[in-house]
């Protein structure tokens, strides 16, 4: 391996952090060179990797490196929602609502403990019921099957990626109803992917038991592999329009019902009534359709109850199912109503499908105190969707010298500036939430030199 970098080989007072790497991690340097090892210490300056391929730990600047790999695993958590706060300079936090004013969003983290985020510096706040995940991932090639004697698919920076066709499956995994959750990029036109459930060929891209999801282009098809007809097709712009999308697929064993949600809006509902439950399995399929990169990550599957409180968006002109739903050529366009400026402010979605108008009064022990027309209301935080708050002149955090980009597990991700280390510890500091101590061992991704436009591409490039 070539070293183009200065390496600082003398003896640094660096503080260290014990054990924060049991599994191998993998810094990427400005050069494209790539190192794998053990972390053992990490400082505002410098980071000390121990190698295989050293003679002994050697300090590498920060400033050479573009960013490092971590084991970093998400704990179990007992909580009875997880709430969202996506934040104006695009980072997103995921925690419990632990309280709500005009100056300051309070969430409860399992990384960092109580963060407090300045209210102008958060743009919006989702909230779901805490889901118990049998799977989250992927965490490597471990315990799943590749079809072919050349496999397609290979597994880096927490995800798996195909620049070939082929399949990648996980036997053992689906609860009779669930909710696969994962996302995917394409480096081409378009997608072309397909997802099979319920199959019991792990190593087969063309399974005959179970059920297909064909994404092609703008357009998904479900059938049983059985069966020559389609169950259902339906048609996304989101697929049309991105190179990068969130998928959720529910399914029943029980009822025949899918359910198919992309970025969090349900596209479509389909049903099939002459499933047959038993001769169904219990593998996942990720089958990559061409030779064009893919990329799959975020992968979380949880049981399911089988309930949809929602219902797909209407599409004039689209593809619905099958063929095109005709526009009536007779019907007056509905008019444009604007929004009143108190729906702007205050509307919130129950997790029911209903809405309410109020303004949050308060956050307290999971309740959520909201002041209505209808009188002052208590919900439990589980039961809304959002938190819609009032308006406010947003603010953006500046960009600071020393800032990284911290992922974690859970999806969360926040820029900072790396302060100190100690005892196993991060403490960064950021105009969106003051000082933070965050724990090392829950990191699974750290980026440097995060300004520097002259590593973007090269940052970008490395992901495939």
């Amino acid at each position: 391996m070539k070293m183009t970098f200065p390496i600082i080989l003398i003896s640094l007072a660096l503080t260290a952090i014990s054990a924060v790497a049991t599994e191998e991690s993998v810094a990427r340097f400005s050069n494209n060179d790539r190192l794998a090892g053990t972390l053992e210490s990490l400082s505002p300056e410098h980071l000390i990797l121990k190698s295989k391929v050293l003679e002994k730990p050697i300090p590498f600047y920060l400033k050479n490196v573009m960013d490092l790999s971590l084991s970093g695993e998400l704990p179990n958590i007992t909580s009875d929602h997880e709430a969202t706060l996506t934040l104006t300079n695009g980072d997103t936090a995921r925690g419990q609502l632990s309280s709500v004013t005009d100056e300051v969003v309070c969430l409860d983290t399992w990384y960092a403990g109580r963060m407090n985020f300045k209210r102008v510096m958060v743009s919006s706040i989702k909230i779901e019921a805490q889901t118990t995940f049998l799977y989250q991932g992927p965490t490597g090639l471990d315990g799943w099957t590749q079809s072919g004697d050349t496999p397609a698919w290979t597994y880096g920076l927490s995800a798996f990626r195909s620049n070939n066709v082929g399949s990648i499956a996980r036997n053992d995994l689906l609860p009779d109803e669930c909710s696969v959750t994962f996302e995917t990029a394409w480096k081409g036109d378009s997608i072309a992917l397909k997802v099979i459930l319920f199959s019991n060929e792990p190593s087969s891209p063309n399974p005959e038991s179970g059920y297909e999801l064909t994404f092609q282009r703008g357009s998904v098809y479900l059938r049983n592999p059985k069966n020559p007809n389609f169950i259902g097709s339906s048609h996304s712009e989101l697929l049309m329009e991105n190179d990068k999308v969130k998928v959720e697929i529910r399914a029943s064993k029980l009822s025949g019902k899918f359910c198919l949600l992309i970025n969090d809006r349900l596209l479509e509902v389909w049903s099939d009534p002459d499933m047959v439950a038993d001769k169904l399995g219990s593998c996942l399929h990720f089958v990559s359709q061409n030779a064009v990169p893919m990329r799959i990550s975020g992968i979380s599957v949880a049981k399911w109850d089988g309930i949809t409180d929602q219902q797909p968006e209407p599409r004039r002109g689209m593809i619905r199912r099958f063929g095109i739903q005709p526009e009536d050529e007779e019907s007056e366009p509905e008019p444009q109503v604007e929004p009143t400026e108190i729906a702007v402010k205050t509307r919130m979605n129950l997790a029911n499908g209903d809405s309410l108008e109020g303004e949050v009064i308060a956050i307290e022990n999971g309740l959520i105190a909201i002041q209505s027309s209808f009188g002052d209301i208590k919900l439990p935080v589980n039961r809304l969707r959002n938190v819609t708050l009032k308006k406010v002149g947003y603010d953006r955090s500046i960009r600071r010298n020393g800032d990284i980009r911290a992922s974690f597990p859970d999806g969360s991700s926040m820029v900072f500036r790396l302060d100190a280390t100690a005892d196993g510890t991060i403490t960064g500091s950021s105009q969106n939430f003051g000082v933070a101590t965050f724990k090392m061992n829950a990191f699974n991704r750290i980026e440097f030199n995060i300004y520097e436009v002259a590593l973007e591409d090269k940052r970008v490039a490395q992901e495939w």
